[in-house]
Order: C-alpha cells, then sequence, then structure tokens
C-alpha cells in the first residue's frame, strides 16, 4: 500500500555539487582568481554545511576579495539559485511516477527560506505534495517535528520512506520516526557504526525504483 515518500533536497533531488561547481568556474572567472582556486572555495564549501557567511568570510580573507562579505553572500543569493541549480529531467518524472502509483511526496530540506525559491526554480513544485524547509518551520532534520509536518502536510500518516545523502539528518531522523530509509552513497562507503538505513543506492533513481517496487 502507497504511503509517504520524503526527500532530502539538495544532493538528493538536486545535484547540489555540481550546481555549486558552476557557480565557483563562473566566480573565479569573474574575480580573475584563476581555476586552481576552485578547489579552494570547494573545500570552504564543505558540501554547502557552511553558512554563507562563513564560506564568504573564508573566501574573502583567502583571495583578498575588496568586496563586504555582505555583497558577496547577497550577489550569490541573487544569482546561484536561478543560474545553476536544476533538477534533472528524469528526477521529475520519476516523482511523477510515485504520485501516480499512489505515493505522496514531500520535500523535507535543512536550510533558509531561500530553499523554498529553490525547490521551485528546479521545477519541483509540480512533482511534490508539499515541502518543509528548516528555517521557516523553526525545526530542523533530525529532529521529528520536520518530518511530522511533512506527513501533516500530505494528508497522510507518518509511514513510508525517508531519501537522502546525510547520514545524520536524512537516515538517523528517519530512523528516529519509524521510516525506512534510503542512503544516496554519492560514492561514498557508509561509516556510521550504530545505525544503518534499509538501502544504500548511488542515485536518486535507484531510489525511486526501490519505493515504487514496495508492495508494503
Amino acid at each position: 500500500m502507497p504511503g509517504l515518500a520524503l526527500f532530502d533536497l539538495d544532493n538528493t533531488l538536486a545535484d547540489r555539487a555540481a550546481a555549486f561547481r558552476r557557480w565557483c568556474e563562473a566566480f573565479v572567472g569573474e574575480q580573475r582568481l584563476g581555476r586552481s582556486a576552485i578547489a579552494a572555495l570547494i573545500e570552504a564549501d564543505n558540501d554547502g554545511h557552511a553558512t554563507r557567511t562563513d564560506f564568504f568570510g573564508t573566501v574573502k580573507q583567502r583571495f583578498d576579495l575588496p568586496a563586504s562579505i555582505e555583497s558577496l553572500t547577497a550577489d550569490y543569493r541573487a544569482r546561484y539559485p536561478y543560474r545553476y541549480y536544476r533538477c534533472e529531467p528524469d528526477t521529475l518524472a520519476g516523482l511523477h511516477r510515485l504520485k501516480k502509483a499512489g505515493w505522496k511526496v514531500a520535500i523535507v530540506t535543512n536550510g533558509p527560506p531561500s530553499q523554498e525559491e529553490k525547490i521551485r526554480l528546479a521545477g519541483l513544485e509540480g512533482a511534490v505534495d508539499a515541502w518543509c524547509v528548516s528555517e521557516m518551520l523553526g525545526a530542523a532534520k533530525p529532529e521529528p517535528r520536520i518530518f511530522e509536518e511533512a506527513a501533516r502536510r500530505c494528508g497522510v500518516p507518518l509511514k513510508g520512506w525517508m531519501v537522502g545523502d546525510c547520514p545524520e539528518a536524512d537516515i538517523a531522523g528517519g530512523i528516529g520516526v519509524g521510516l525506512r530509509t534510503v542512503w544516496l552513497a554519492r560514492g561514498r562507503t557508509w561509516g556510521e557504526p550504530s545505525y544503518r538505513p534499509d538501502a544504500v543506492v548511488p542515485a536518486i533513481g535507484d531510489a525511486i525504483q526501490l519505493i515504487l517496487a514496495d508492495k508494503g
């Protein structure tokens, strides 16, 4: 019996790492830093876990940029989602297949309110039933409340799957509220000894196929 399928956003439904690299390539060109600076930007970004204030503070100091941290951050937020962030057509099609099969589909993402704009720009608004953004809700993964609210917004019990790339936020969080979990490995090896996902897959399409095959 289809239930609830919850998905993380960055590096799950959309390849945030690829989008950020595209932004880095444009940024180093504009700032005349040279392509060797891309690796330093990616390191400072910490896979998206660094706040933009911390990130641009590091970048400004490292490369002695004249612009303020505030102006660098504002320019990033104004341009990054619109020019570089996207969801692949196959992923969107997979989400529509889940909905057609009777699954309620929602996004649960940690981050600022701008995550909502990224969802819309990536074309995900029509492919999911609901979403929860942590800073708009006041609760972040792995806290139970964000998962519970996603289920409430979908109008179904909190029963089904959680798919994501972060062990603590997505997998431990999903396990904590009784969901089955799928971890997107992204070339990594699972390293948490105290808990494990129900499945490990290399790509989002594999996770969607796994859920579609679930007969309850």
